[in-house]
């Protein structure tokens, strides 16, 4: 009994930290929608000051 109370825990925290994993992940990716644009503009802009 004591092992499937065990297994049953592992297989919780396995899937908490999955679904945590996957929430930065998505996080992440929503940032970039939003924020993707301006930081390639500004990286490009950087970067051609250095050729003028």
């Amino acid at each position: 009994m004591n092992d499937q109370v065990a297994k049953h825990n592992q297989n919780l925290a396995i899937t908490a930290l999955g679904g945590v994993f996957l929430l930065l992940c998505l996080a992440a990716f929503f940032g970039w929608i939003v924020q993707g644009p301006e930081m390639l503009l500004t990286m490009a802009e950087n970067g051609m000051s250095w050729c003028f």
